[in-house]
């Protein structure tokens, strides 16, 4: 008995393209879809160089299209510029513009690949989505559980903690059961060598820079790149900052404070907070960047509901971050996290995923953070 139809997201790269192979040797009927994304236009056009998203250069679409022939499976491009650019890129412009920082590809996940494409798998009669996530999906009987990837170097399921049983059930991770050299050694054994020596994509994939800082200089007004004080916690003003948007929470990189006078030598500073009605960035040791307590809203549970209203959990900020445990409490729209160890560098529009051995609870947009004593 044949198994059903699924969707695969090829993008061109070793992890999509193990996950297609896999499928179809498991039985699956599999329909592969490259998703373009939005470009920024900003690239170097009289170079010869045409604007390209890194999740999707043309030669990214040349490799999927490729696999798909070798693997004998038939071949969709989908057009998600507008969708990209409106939930990926304006989102990520509105929240620095709002002295946030924010994760995109929380948002590429929910709106785009298990939104977008999922819609389209529908469409076409496929009962299933797949990519090349690191991450797994337990499906046990009425529950669809999101787990850890068995690659905790690799594991993405940070990204995915929205997810729900709704569309948990429809989803596929193949690869989130292998480490990457396994995944490596499964594309030579499926002849897919077109994919095994292309290098690993690095960085958000809508700018070309490794800092998004030129990016939002092209694309955010100039009136939010005035430069203003740089003050300590205490309220003394030590040097100037150069735009607000251009720095985030816990960042001790690129401040331009030199010596300050009564302070210890050698002890570095960090970004606490920014003030937008001053204009001002305001600075402290490290110690003025260690939370406790940590507020997030725009709550998702992926079995649908917290396991309680107080509940024992890890709890991630940020992607590839250590696991803090913590006890989290529902009030109303909110979880009010109390962190056993105290975190560091917690930045208002990252997200905080919660974790229970491997399994993924849920999350939700950290919206403030405050010492114990606060």
């Amino acid at each position: 008995m044949s198994k059903p139809k699924v969707v695969v997201a090829l993008s061109g790269g070793v992890d999509s393209s193990v996950t297609a192979a896999l499928l179809k040797e498991q039985g699956y009927e599999c329909i592969g879809i490259h998703i373009r994304f939005w470009s920024d236009s900003a690239v170097d056009e009289s170079a010869g160089v045409l604007p390209q998203n890194k999740c999707c250069t043309l030669g990214g679409l040349e490799d999927a299209r490729a696999i798909a022939a070798q693997l004998e499976i038939p071949f969709y491009v989908m057009n998600g510029e507008r969708e990209f650019k409106e939930h990926v890129v304006d989102y990520f412009l509105n929240s620095y513009a709002q002295g946030q920082t924010p994760n995109p590809c929380v948002e590429c996940n929910r709106n785009i690949k298990f939104g977008q494409l999922l819609e389209r798998a529908q469409q076409l009669g496929a009962e299933f989505v797949a990519s090349g996530h690191y991450a797994r999906v337990s499906h046990e009987g009425d529950r669809h559980l999101l787990k850890t990837a068995i690659d905790t170097n690799k594991d993405q399921s940070y990204f995915l903690y929205h997810l729900q049983q709704e569309k948990l059930k429809h989803i596929l991770f193949p690869v989130g059961g292998y480490t990457k050299p396994e995944i490596y050694e499964l594309a030579k054994k499926f002849g897919l060598l077109r994919v095994v020596e292309k290098p690993q994509s690095q960085g958000l994939c809508f700018f070309s820079e490794a800092s998004p800082k030129h990016f939002l200089r092209r694309y955010l007004d100039g009136k939010y790149f005035k430069k203003g004080p740089i003050v300590t916690v205490d309220g003394r003003v030590i040097g100037e900052h150069q735009g607000l948007p251009l720095y985030t929470i816990g960042q001790r990189s690129g401040l331009g404070i030199g010596g300050v006078k009564g302070e210890p030598e050698g002890e570095p500073w960090y970004v606490v907070a920014t003030d937008a009605e001053k204009n001002a960035l305001v600075v402290g040791h490290k110690e003025s960047v260690m939370s406790q307590i940590i507020i997030c809203r725009d709550l998702d549970f992926t079995l649908g509901k917290p396991p309680a209203p107080s509940f024992e959990a890890q709890v991630r900020i940020r992607h590839r971050g250590a696991l803090i445990p913590a006890r989290v409490n529902i009030d109303g729209e909110r979880a009010v996290i109390t962190c056993l160890e105290p975190a560091e560098g917690v930045a208002p529009g990252q997200a905080a995923v919660f974790y229970q051995d491997d399994l993924v609870v849920g999350g939700g947009l950290i919206i403030r953070q405050q010492n114990e004593e606060a």
